[in-house]
């Protein structure tokens, strides 16, 4: 995929793009950290936002309903653990129903990259994390349905990390000092992009994306039932102009096998 040069100002010119980022698991690599980390984003044209709020504020007053607060941000560890099944159905019907989005996963198991030179580090972890999800954030703007748009990304913060430093490994990314066997559409997402914090809705549908997707990689691989409300946004991933999905919408580093292997994985990436 080539990106058409454009010049700055057509670059401005372009319909938005909201990219709303969160992530789920750790970012250790020993025995005991969690077996993955994963990156979600959100992407809805800008004209949708509304789509956005509407479906935040719905499920806070879902959960806030003897204590109104529509304000209060939504957490997936908090509001939506294992015990409120019913929360977690209701939360997948909800962001499913948002007809514009589309989402990319990228997930990082562990088991793959524990002899990848320096990603015992986490922040190098996070960093080259972040740069193949925003790499796919950059395809999905430049050939989104109806013409390509300027990505507007708002990443949710992450406690202990200096993002300054992350966004000076992007910027060194961005440069085209670092080699890649493909061409990155990278003037189509604003730049920078920013760090947030779980008070933008967006934030808080990213981060249930992300809590969905991770109730599907922790349950057993031969255990279709833990990815039922996962299957319920099928339809949103992200998938190359001719369909690809692996690369696009879900993004594996190493062996795609860590996903494929599953049970759900026909049902989930089928169109």
């Amino acid at each position: 995929m080539t990106p058409a040069p454009l010049t700055q100002a057509e670059l401005g010119a372009l319909p938005k793009l909201s990219v709303y980022v969160d992530e789920t698991g750790d970012r250790g690599v020993s025995n005991a950290s969690s077996p993955f980390f994963a990156m979600t984003a959100l992407l809805v044209p800008a004209e949708d936002d509304w789509t956005v709020k509407v479906a935040a504020g719905g499920l806070r007053a879902m959960i806030h309903v003897s204590n109104p607060d529509t304000t209060r941000p939504l957490h997936w560890k908090e509001h939506f653990r294992k015990k409120h099944e019913h929360r977690r159905q209701r939360a997948a019907v909800t962001l499913a129903a948002m007809p514009s989005a589309k989402v990319v996963h990228v997930v990082v198991p562990k088991v793959a990259v524990r002899n990848y030179p320096g990603m015992a580090d986490k922040d190098r972890f996070y960093n080259y994390t972040t740069r193949l999800l925003l790499e796919r954030v950059a395809y999905a703007a430049y050939g989104w349905p109806g013409g390509a748009r300027l990505a507007i990304v708002r990443l949710g913060a992450v406690k202990n990390m200096d993002h300054k430093d992350t966004l000076k490994y992007l910027n060194y990314v961005r440069s085209g000092a670092v080699y890649t066997p493909w061409t990155v559409p990278w003037a189509y997402i604003r730049w920078p992009v920013t760090w947030t914090g779980t008070d933008w809705d967006g934030v808080q549908l990213a981060d249930i994306h992300a809590g969905l997707l991770n109730v599907a990689l922790t349950g057993d691989a031969s255990d279709g039932r833990c990815a039922e409300n996962l299957l319920l946004c099928k339809h949103q991933l992200y998938r190359s102009p001719r369909g690809a999905l692996l690369g696009y919408g879900v993004k594996v580093m190493g062996s795609p096998a860590f996903i494929t292997q599953r049970c759900w994985w026909s049902k989930w990436s089928v169109q």
